[in-house]
């Protein structure tokens, strides 16, 4: 690891974006979607100046919920990609238009109804309390001009449905702006998906209904799935779309429980042109919701609407969904996204390069490119780490500055000598922290369990590397990826400032692996 950065005059805030562009990608990882987008990505990086980081929000809300929530978390993150210690985070509220003066490209913030969360669907109580979805204002239909809108049944019932929708939300977490069909890169792995989504795009509701599209984190799923939205929307502006998670759907019908309210629910949902649903394995587990998913899903089908879904597994692998369900995803197109080969990630990478304006040999993409094969954000996060690095200390980017600086990326990790269960790991951690293994695997939230579950999950996730982050919470009481994320994130930042529990992790780490 490098030593402590520092900035140089000349280009100090160019370099703290860089910084903050690389905490907002571990941050995603750590809180649900909404809140991420609610709270975390509209701060502005302001000042770094000895060991106080200044960060500008937009209002005096914002502030406060981000001092008593999100301090440690950013503090945490910052000090990470700084590799320092005893940073102060500092909000201070920024007029609007000052924001929008530093970000230029980011969109204007929709006229917003929020409806309040559930505690219980947070992954941990020190990753983030109680939030508040955001949905989006359905866009005023006009009618079709024909006879049977001025007379008729059939005219009464457009009327009808036209005063239904009218000031009725749609359910919609927003779009990032990058993810268009035309800067997604197309290779042997994700042809059969990038194909059947730009069909579905041009003829939605008509051709491949549901897209059901499958692969690894990373990939390019969500890319698809907004490419599709974004296309949609730019052709037919009239079009209710609803873009949202398995977990912002979840968190939508409990709140609509609690405030029973699943009459306008379903109104919602069951009323909109096309309905997207990333990582719908987050309701896998969800008894309530799945049923609620289910019906909701027959009703637009049987409305010709259509239907897109991404997951993490196939159908078929989708063991605690319900049956019904997974024969429903099977009725259309389904296709798998593989990791790109490597032609293509260096093709990722020179469009990285392009669009970054940054002066990169092809040998050191070529190096990434080789190191990094199976996770197209992992790809870029690390040429944005390696630019960060160069900016901040000055120096050109060549191949030596990129094996320094991205060697934590490429560890060959020993295998174990003998087969490791989970089961095992979490007995030697319950031992050791004096913590019952119930505990560990139950839904207890103090900070001394939280750190032992932390704990026992990032060895699982070393130790067993075919386990995968939706496998590893199941098995630690049926908790989602992204507590399981969140778990290794926080340990590995927590192992580079604290030497004693990185010497107790690496003992724990040889006693299973030798």
């Amino acid at each position: 690891m490098i030593g402590q950065l520092e900035f140089g005059e000349e280009d100090k805030k160019d370099a703290l974006r860089r910084v903050w562009n690389l905490c907002l990608t571990l941050l995603e990882t750590k809180v649900p979607v909404v809140t991420f987008q609610s709270f975390i990505r509209p701060i502005q990086p302001l000042q770094y100046e000895q060991d106080n980081i200044t960060l500008g929000v937009a209002s005096a809300y914002a502030r406060d919920w981000l001092q008593r929530n999100a301090t440690n978390a950013i503090r945490s993150a910052l000090e990470f990609h700084l590799d320092t210690v005893g940073l102060q985070v500092v909000f201070i509220v920024t007029a609007r238009d000052a924001q929008r003066a530093s970000d230029p490209n980011r969109p204007p913030r929709p006229t917003q109804h929020e409806l309040p969360l559930d505690d219980e669907v947070f992954p941990e109580e020190d990753i983030l309390p109680p939030t508040k979805l955001i949905v989006s204002p359905v866009p005023t239909l006009a009618p079709k001009p024909n006879k049977s809108t001025a007379t008729g049944r059939t005219g009464r019932k457009t009327d009808s449905r036209s005063a239904q929708l009218e000031g009725l939300p749609i359910p919609s977490l927003p779009l990032n702006d990058k993810y268009h069909f035309e800067t997604f890169l197309v290779g042997r792995s994700n042809r059969l998906a990038h194909a059947g989504s730009m069909q579905v795009a041009a003829n939605p509701g008509e051709i491949y209904n549901p897209l059901f599209l499958y692969g690894g984190p990373g990939l390019g799923k969500t890319h698809l799935l907004q490419a599709v939205a974004h296309t949609i929307r730019k052709n037919r502006p009239e079009a209710r779309i609803a873009y949202v998670s398995g977990e912002y759907f979840a968190q939508h019908y409990i709140s609509a429980l609690r405030e029973h309210d699943t009459e306008t629910f379903r109104k919602q949902y069951r009323m909109v042109d096309v309905w997207v649903v990333d990582d719908i394995q987050f309701i896998a587990g969800k008894e309530h919701t799945k049923e609620e998913f289910f019906h909701t899903f027959n009703a637009l089908y049987q409305s010709g609407k259509q239907i897109i879904f991404a997951s993490d597994r196939s159908p078929r692998e989708l063991n605690t969904m319900d049956e019904r369900l997974r024969s429903r995803f099977q009725s259309g197109l389904i296709a798998d996204i593989g990791a790109p080969d490597l032609e293509t990630r260096i093709a990722i990478l020179q469009k990285c390069r392009q669009r970054e304006n940054a002066n990169i040999p092809d040998e050191v993409l070529t190096y990434i490119a080789s190191a990094i094969q199976s996770n197209i954000r992992a790809l870029e996060g690390a040429l944005t780490k390696l630019l960060a690095y160069s900016s901040i200390m000055n120096t050109p980017v060549h191949a030596e500055l990129a094996q320094e600086v991205l060697s934590e990326y490429f560890i060959e990790k020993p295998v174990p000598s003998r087969r490791v269960t989970i089961g095992e790991i979490v007995n030697r951690v319950s031992e050791l922290f004096g913590i019952t293994r119930e505990a560990i695997l139950g839904p207890g939230r103090n900070k001394d369990v939280s750190q032992a579950r932390q704990i026992a999950i990032y060895l699982c996730r070393e130790i067993l590397p075919e386990l995968n982050t939706t496998s590893t919470g199941v098995a630690f009481g049926g908790r989602d990826h992204a507590t399981v994320v969140y778990a290794c994130q926080k340990v590995k930042a927590m192992r580079s400032i604290d030497p004693e529990l990185d010497a107790l992790i690496t003992r724990l780490y040889r006693e299973f692996v030798g």
